[in-house]
C-alpha cells in the first residue's frame, strides 16, 4: 500500500508542477521556471518556433525577449488539463493537454494568439521537488497573429 499512496502523491505533486509553470508564465516571472524546470532541461519547441532549447537560462532569457515586459506579448492566461502522469521511482512521464491565450501589446494591441495543444514531458525527483527535464511542445490549434509571442517588440513576424 505504500508504493499506492507514494505514486500518488507523486502524481499529485507533479502536476502542481504544470500549475506553477502557469503562474510563473502569466505572471512573467521567468526567472521563477527554476521552481519548474531542471537548469540542464532541453525543450523541443520545433513544433511552433523551430527552436530546441537547451538549459534554463536560455529558455528564461528567450521567454523575457519574446514574451517579457516591453514586447508585443501583453497579458496571458495558460491552462492546463487532462494530466496523464505516470511516475515510476524517481522519474515520471508526463502528457498534459494546454490552452493558452496571448493579448497583444504594442504594436499588436487589439489582436489575440490562441494555442492549444500538448506538454509531452520527462519529470525527475530532485531536491527541491519535482522538475520538467526534457519538454516536447505541440501545438495542435492555433488561431490569430502569431507574431505576438515571436516578436520582441519590433512589430511582430
Amino acid at each position: 500500500m505504500d508504493e499506492v499512496l507514494r505514486a500518488l502523491e507523486d502524481e499529485r505533486l507533479t502536476k502542481r508542477v504544470y500549475l506553477r509553470y502557469c503562474d510563473v508564465i502569466d505572471a512573467k516571472d521567468y526567472d521563477a521556471l527554476s521552481e519548474v524546470f531542471t537548469a540542464d532541461c532541453v525543450g523541443d519547441y520545433s513544433n511552433t518556433n523551430g527552436i530546441v532549447q537547451e538549459g534554463l537560462a536560455p529558455l528564461v532569457e528567450y521567454l523575457h525577449d519574446v514574451m517579457g515586459r516591453g514586447s508585443c506579448c501583453g497579458p496571458t492566461h495558460h491552462n492546463v488539463l487532462n494530466f496523464r502522469i505516470d511516475p515510476d521511482g524517481d522519474t515520471a512521464s508526463g502528457h498534459v493537454h494546454f490552452y493558452a491565450v496571448h493579448q497583444g501589446a504594442r504594436e499588436l494591441t487589439g489582436k489575440m494568439y490562441t494555442c492549444w495543444g500538448q506538454y509531452d514531458d520527462v519529470l525527475v525527483r530532485t531536491p527541491e521537488g519535482w522538475r520538467v527535464s526534457r519538454r516536447m511542445y505541440t501545438n495542435y490549434v492555433e488561431e490569430g497573429d502569431k507574431g505576438i509571442v515571436n516578436s520582441n517588440g519590433g512589430g511582430g513576424s
